[in-house]
């Protein structure tokens, strides 16, 4: 769905939709189509893509998806009667989605369980789309595994999502088997992985060439970094095809100026993480796969190391926290640079199964004292141990893309020379 609008009238429903349309035009890379409904509530009026969209009597469903086909999920809305059945319905759909239902007595939004998908809202002459930006002062996200639903009587919203914690007996051959079992859903048959030579990536990389699919790997970075030696160290052990990108300063500078025009309150480490992922989506095709998520789920951070080393309590509260926020910031920013550079984002370390399985490790498991050194993603490490990823790349450990890249690094002296401030 790329716009929902409410209105007393009919007209003004449409001409809301349509410029919020325009609005997030980047995101127009299909035909899109036009439905209007009377409702109790007023006129709605929703614009989504082909294929993203049915219209039967008084009813009317939108869903933006991956990486289900749209007639599936489609059917499987149009099933839906009440909020209550919209509930049980989302628990069935696996994948990542946002979207709304419009019924002639009830009104319904709905986001996938960790909020991978975007989906904003105001409640001032209410109206939804996929961005904060279109909808202005008092624009907000819908959380993560919640339905918003609008009645005549009033609006509330309800969870339909908690993560359910599961016995886990062998760790690392379960996750093993879970990602494989991921990669086979989620990645495409062709697709550009965004890139670093990492653990996380490069998992990503060994499964899709396992699995037969068409992968080309994408590093960007400045000349000379420590991104670029590492991804072609890596590309090589994983016989992976790689783009190695040297960003101009130039180019730099604008990918920051488009995702500061475009992301509410982007600070300094927004601007150069979504510079690299807009730099990456120029270049990819249709979808741009990514890491993302793994080192909240995992305990990749140096933060949580540190953490622990004070309080094993501290560090567990910080990547709960972090994991619960990671749509506040992390996948709002990310989604939205690729969208801009007219591409896809996935990131499928974020799919249910693994979502819930790392929600049932303990955090001895993620962050794991080993000859009086702690190993951070210890259990993603013998996991991708037991998948055959090369050694070398199993042990390494890295610097953060945004600090390897040399982006925030030349980010910082360019705005500096150009006078500008940066908030974070």
């Amino acid at each position: 769905m790329i716009a929902l609008a409410l209105a007393e009238k009919s007209e003004k429903a449409r001409e809301i939709a349509e410029s919020l349309a325009r609005l997030q035009k980047h995101r127009l890379i299909k035909p899109i189509r036009m439905a209007e409904l009377e409702t109790k509530l007023g006129y709605a009026c929703v614009i989504a893509r082909e294929g993203e969209l049915i219209l039967e009597d008084d009813f009317l469903a939108a869903c933006t998806y991956f990486p289900l086909e749209s007639s599936r999920i489609l059917r499987a809305l149009a099933e839906v009667g009440s909020p209550i059945e919209l509930r049980r319905k989302l628990h069935s759909i696996d994948g990542f989605y946002s979207g709304a239902i419009v019924s002639s007595d009830w009104i319904a939004l709905f986001r996938d369980h960790v909020g991978h998908m975007p989906l904003a809202y105001r409640d001032e002459g209410f109206a939804a789309c996929l961005e904060r930006r279109a909808l202005g002062l008092g624009a907000k996200q819908l959380p993560p595994g919640s339905i918003l639903v609008l009645r005549p009587e009033g609006r509330k919203i309800e969870r339909w999502y908690e993560p359910k914690a599961r016995r886990v007996d062998d760790p690392p051959r379960i996750l093993a088997e879970s990602l494989l079992e991921v990669a086979g859903r989620y990645l495409p048959a062709r697709f550009h992985l965004g890139f670093s030579g990492g653990l996380d990536s490069s998992i990503l990389a060994f499964l899709g060439i396992l699995l037969g699919r068409k992968v080309e790997a994408i590093v960007i970075g400045v000349e000379g970094c420590l991104d670029h030696r590492w991804a072609e160290d890596a590309a090589r052990l994983l016989d992976l095809p790689l783009k190695l990108i040297r960003v101009s300063d130039e180019e730099i500078l604008e990918a920051a100026e488009i995702i500061r025009r475009n992301l509410p309150e982007a600070g300094r480490i927004d601007l150069a993480i979504g510079s690299i992922m807009y730099l990456a989506a120029l270049r990819s095709e249709r979808f741009l796969v990514v890491g993302q998520g793994a080192d909240e789920l995992f305990g990749g951070y140096w933060k949580y190391e540190d953490a622990l080393r004070r309080d094993w309590r501290r560090a567990e509260e910080l990547m709960r926290k972090d994991l619960n926020n990671i749509h506040l910031r992390n996948l709002e920013r990310d989604e939205l640079a690729a969208a801009l550079a007219g591409s896809q984002l996935a990131a499928p370390y974020l799919a249910r199964s693994i979502y819930e399985l790392a929600y049932s490790m303990s955090l001895e498991l993620k962050l794991r004292r080993v000859n009086g050194k702690i190993v951070r993603k210890w259990v993603l490490r013998k996991a991708a141990e037991r998948l055959g990823v090369p050694a070398e790349i199993v042990q390494r450990s890295k610097k953060a893309a945004q600090y390897s890249s040399g982006i925030q690094k030349k980010l910082k002296k360019l705005l500096s020379r150009a006078g500008d401030r940066l908030d974070g």
